[in-house]
C-alpha cells in the first residue's frame, strides 16, 4: 500500500466537493473508491491534507519515558543487556519489546 501524497488528498477532496462520486473521483485519481471515501472523511473537514491522521494498532507498551529509563540504564552500565533491563526494570515486558 502506497501513501497518498498530500496534493492528491487535495485533488480527492476537491472533486469530492464539487459533487462527483467516490467511484468518479477513484477513476480520475487512480485510487480505490474506499480511499476516496475515507480521504475524503478524515481531510474534507479541516483540510490539513499533511497531517498523518490517527495510527492504528497496538499500542505501545513503552511511553517516552521508560524508553529514556532502559536506554540511560544501558548506557550507565546499570543494566549490562537488554535482558537484564527487562529483568531489572521491566519485569511485565518480553526482552523483544526493549
Amino acid at each position: 500500500m502506497s501513501e497518498t501524497t498530500a496534493g492528491k488528498k487535495g485533488a480527492i477532496v476537491a472533486l469530492k466537493e464539487a459533487g462527483m462520486s467516490n467511484g468518479q473521483v477513484a477513476g480520475k485519481e487512480n485510487v480505490a473508491p474506499s480511499a476516496v471515501s475515507r480521504i475524503n472523511e478524515q481531510y474534507g473537514p479541516n483540510h490539513d491534507f499533511e497531517s498523518k491522521g490517527h495510527k492504528k494498532g497496538r499500542p505501545s507498551k513503552l511511553d517516552e519515558k521508560d524508553m529514556r529509563k532502559a536506554a540511560r540504564m544501558l548506557s550507565s552500565g546499570k543494566a549490562k543487556n537488554a535482558s537484564d533491563s527487562k529483568r531489572k526494570f521491566f519485569p511485565h515486558l518480553h526482552v523483544d519489546t526493549l
